[in-house]
């Protein structure tokens, strides 16, 4: 499958944050990526990400979403709360963009987010419940979304590592402050450990995080159910 890959440059506030956009040949959607190690352009598990949702046929958009002093400031950590909003106001930035630009302008778009990205896309969604058409937050700490998890209205999918009781518990809060009407599931990813470090956990969280985006951009295309169903573990 051809894909067409490019540099690419995003203003926000008076910034240029750098990126890369890759875009197959007869995409069916399109993913903004969201986290740390998991969006690093060149290590291997971001790397085996993308390459699996390319080969899905879904495009993928990699943004550097903290700029160099951001990523040196020693005091990053302890600021979680407007960091979260500060993340996801550039990914609201960067899905605009994407309207704009001819190779991706018409194509449903997602947002995948681990660590500090797993809140900062839900309350990207909770700001455009019209500008989306899937979240998956993988791992990290949705529940710093906050009070914010009341308005996502876009179809969710919670990934925890099945290991980690105290975090599936968290990530259970945030499955039951979503709203009733949306369309939402939390799969506890067995044999997995926070962060899923494991290469045979990180490949199931990729294709469940694959399965849920194929199956909402289908959704968006045209009438249709979800046919999502997860795998043994799921919580629903």
């Amino acid at each position: 499958m051809r894909v067409r890959e490019r540099d690419v440059e995003v203003g926000v506030g008076g910034r240029l944050l750098g990126g890369r956009l890759a875009v197959p040949e007869r995409a069916a959607g399109l993913v903004i990526l969201a986290g740390d190690d998991l969006v690093a352009p060149d290590g291997a598990r971001a790397r085996f990400l993308r390459d699996t949702l390319h080969v899905a046929g879904m495009g993928t958009l990699w943004l550097e979403l903290r700029t160099a002093d951001e990523l040196a400031a020693e005091d990053w950590a302890l600021r979680p709360n407007s960091n979260v909003e500060l993340v996801a106001h550039r990914l609201e930035v960067a899905r605009d963009w994407l309207q704009r630009d001819a190779t991706s302008s018409l194509l449903p778009v997602g947002y995948l987010g681990a660590g500090l990205g797993a809140a900062a896309v839900l309350v990207a969604a909770a700001h455009q419940p019209e500008g989306v058409q899937a979240v998956v937050a993988l791992g990290g700490r949705p529940d710093l979304a906050g009070a914010l998890v009341a308005d996502v209205r876009v179809p969710t999918l919670l990934l925890a590592a099945g290991a980690d009781e105290d975090r599936v518990a968290l990530v259970q809060g945030v499955r039951d402050a979503l709203p009733s009407g949306t369309r939402a599931a939390l799969q506890r990813v067995e044999g997995a450990t926070r962060g899923f470090p494991e290469h045979t956990a990180w490949a199931r969280a990729t294709r469940l995080s694959v399965a849920w985006f194929r199956d909402c951009f289908r959704a968006a295309a045209g009438p249709g159910v979800l046919e999502w169903t997860g795998e043994p573990g799921g919580l629903g």
